[in-house]
């Protein structure tokens, strides 16, 4: 039988100090979690261009308007995907792949390794 008691929830330290609650703050102001994500699935068009500026993509600028040309092309064929009708995902926009993984070379976590004992091992970029 299945428990409806959650094997873990964050303290309120935690949920205050996340990307997803500065996420919430910056794009949709008091927004629940379901808020958030019924915003992500009715709005893609929205919500994903917001994910791109909230995690600073790099990419080839074009002054004026946006990295891309279109957000998404063929959104109703998410499942099964097709390479032609799609979904393609920011059509036009031009990146490197390799700039984006490493931009930084500080202290800023690259990889961090959690588990259920909690934070293991952290490697920074540097």
């Amino acid at each position: 039988m299945a428990s409806s008691t959650p094997l873990w929830s964050p303290s309120p330290e935690a949920i205050a100090r996340a990307n997803l609650t500065r996420f919430i703050a910056r794009f949709r102001p008091g927004a629940s979690y379901a808020e958030l994500w019924q915003w992500s699935v009715e709005h893609p068009e929205e919500f994903w261009p917001a994910v791109w500026t909230f995690t600073g993509v790099i990419a080839e600028e074009r002054p004026g308007r946006p990295a891309w040309d279109t957000v998404l092309v063929g959104g109703d064929r998410m499942a099964p995907p097709d390479p032609v009708l799609g979904p393609r995902w920011f059509t036009g926009a031009r990146l490197n792949f390799a700039e984006n993984l490493l931009r930084y070379d500080d202290g800023h976590d690259a990889l961090v390794f959690w588990n259920e004992q909690g934070r293991q091992r952290r490697l920074s970029f540097a």
